[in-house]
């Protein structure tokens, strides 16, 4: 980070002429068994900054973390640290508690000890709306110094004063917060890739010009073919005299061509385009139907009379409080509860966070993806290489894996299989800012159905194509009508039609009733 220190121009805490620094890190490097986790040469953070620490999954933000709070000692540099530091980790035992519940009441317990320095490892990770936007409001007036580890786009653009990233291994910094970190960091990418083509087109030009000078040399030294044989051996000397010229002409092009790429290549994921061909066929107008659904946790009413549809290529999100019922509600799709059906041809690929403890530890992370995949191994390398799972983590045991790096392996194991129907339960979960935008790219293009709960606003209003609300026991569904209030069936009328539209075949009589009775609808609004 050469000498930047990582804390926003604002917010900063005067003794004397002197800044208060609480937290100084220097030349810090911190190596395991297989080499270099992470280096940084200078950190500095001082009360009243909010420093967000973002990177890839693995990278080693919690290990920073803990060397901070002074809970990992083995590292070479210099730990200065001025005050007492309090460390709410990703993960606790749960003692029966969800794990929304149980972060919360960490978050709550760590801010009732107003700690001078506070660390929190993801801590929006399963909240609802509501709690993500109580948390937001809590760490908006924290006075001390907040170093917030997390993956939520939501929360580090509400709170963060500067941003302390870490790629290829080396931890820099940013002073300000997590939009303008963000609008700079894709300035450089755009800057990065322009130079980087123009390089390239000039070192194409070198290579021609090297090749037309010895495609001269060559027709130099063959002489015309209208030369006697005489006139070819006394123009022999002069001939090789030129080509020889032109020879060293091209070797003069080509040295400039091999010194012209400067520029290392930026890095970009290439874009997969699914067909619906890839998936298994879908027999039907509807994947999902639930009608006069009734769902309890023990004898507490979680859900009464929900009735909705899930038409093929939807891409429905659930959202609601937590203990709302999302993942009751899923559960009771995926066993076939009274009241709910899943079409025939229902191919599921189901994901929640639960399944990666049951991960093979000693496979390795092409073992267990390509074992699940229905792509050929180019197309699944694609999608690895665009949630960070390139060429490095084939050979690697899942034994010797992160956090975040497992719910990768579980997640794309869903992904490439043999399913037109996915269903997943809180999939943004830990899965760093690249990973998470590669699966917004990924479901948007899916050719399949997608039903999802995520707390993840933004993630949710990328892909969504229409949004479920679990709320007071009931369900309410953009596309369904309100019983009693005509002027509500338009939103159905208008869903219904979009679809007659995109049938395969087309049904000219419904699409004309359709036409007739939304411009009755709209005639009486």
């Amino acid at each position: 980070m050469g000498n930047a220190s990582f804390l926003c121009n604002q917010s900063r805490f005067l003794k004397g002429d002197d800044f208060l620094t609480q937290v100084k890190l220097t030349n810090l490097i911190k190596d395991l068994a297989d080499g270099r986790l992470f280096s940084a040469d200078r950190l500095t953070a001082q009360t009243g900054d909010c420093v967000g620490i973002i990177g890839a999954n693995g990278g080693g933000k919690t290990t920073l973390a803990r060397i901070i709070a002074g809970q990992d000692d083995e590292f070479s540099g210099q730990r200065h640290v001025t005050a007492d530091v309090v460390l709410v980790p990703q993960l606790a035992p749960m003692d029966g508690q969800s794990g929304g519940q149980s972060m919360l009441a960490r978050v709550r317990r760590a801010l009732a000890q107003r700690p001078a320095i506070l660390i929190l490892d993801e801590p929006s990770a399963n909240l609802d709306d509501n709690h993500q936007q109580w948390l937001i409001e809590q760490l908006r007036h924290y006075s001390g110094l907040l170093l917030l580890i997390s993956h939520d786009r939501e929360l580090l653009t509400a709170v963060t004063t500067a941003i302390c990233s870490l790629d290829d291994h080396v931890y820099t910094q940013f002073n300000g917060n997590f939009a303008a970190f963000n609008t700079v960091r894709e300035q450089q990418r755009q800057t990065a890739q322009s130079a980087y083509r123009q390089e390239q087109v000039e070192r194409r030009k070198l290579r021609q010009a090297a090749q037309a000078r010895h495609e001269k040399a060559a027709q130099i030294r063959r002489g015309s073919n209208r030369m006697s044989a005489g006139e070819r051996a006394d123009s022999k000397s002069v001939r090789e005299q030129n080509a020889a010229k032109m020879e060293r002409g091209a070797r003069v092009f080509q040295d400039r061509a091999d010194r012209q790429t400067m520029t290392v290549k930026p890095h970009e994921a290439a874009a997969m385009k699914l067909l619906a061909s890839d998936l298994p066929p879908v027999v039907g107008k509807q994947l999902i139907t639930v009608r006069n659904l009734h769902l309890k946790r023990g004898k507490h009413e979680l859900l009464s009379d929900v009735n909705f549809r899930v038409t093929p290529g939807e891409r429905i999100a659930l959202a609601g409080p937590n203990g709302s019922g999302k993942s009751t509600l899923i559960t009771a799709i995926l066993t076939g509860q009274v009241g709910t059906r899943l079409a025939l041809s229902a191919r599921v690929g189901y994901f929640q966070q639960d399944m990666v403890a049951a991960l093979p530890l000693t496979q390795t992370v092409w073992q267990v993806i390509s074992a699940a995949t229905v792509f050929d191994s180019n197309r699944t390398r694609q999608v690895m290489g665009a949630f960070g799972l390139n060429a490095r983590f084939y050979n690697r045991p899942i034994a010797e894996l992160s956090g975040g790096e497992r719910v990768k392996v579980q997640l794309l194991t869903i992904l490439v299989s043999a399913s037109n129907l996915l269903i997943l339960d809180e999939p943004t979960n830990y899965l760093d800012l690249p990973a998470v935008q590669a699966l917004e790219d990924y479901l948007v293009g899916y050719p399949g159905t997608v039903l999802f709960v995520a707390h993840d606003q933004v993630f949710r209003d990328h892909v969504a194509t229409r949004t479920l609300v679990l709320t007071n026991r009931q369900l309410r569904d953009p596309a369904r009508t309100a019983q009693g209030v005509p002027a509500s069936d338009l939103p159905r009328l208008q869903f219904e039609y979009d679809q007659a539209m995109l049938a395969p075949e087309l049904d000219t009589q419904r699409l004309q009733e359709l036409r007739q009775k939304i411009a009755a609808l709209k005639a009486t609004l």
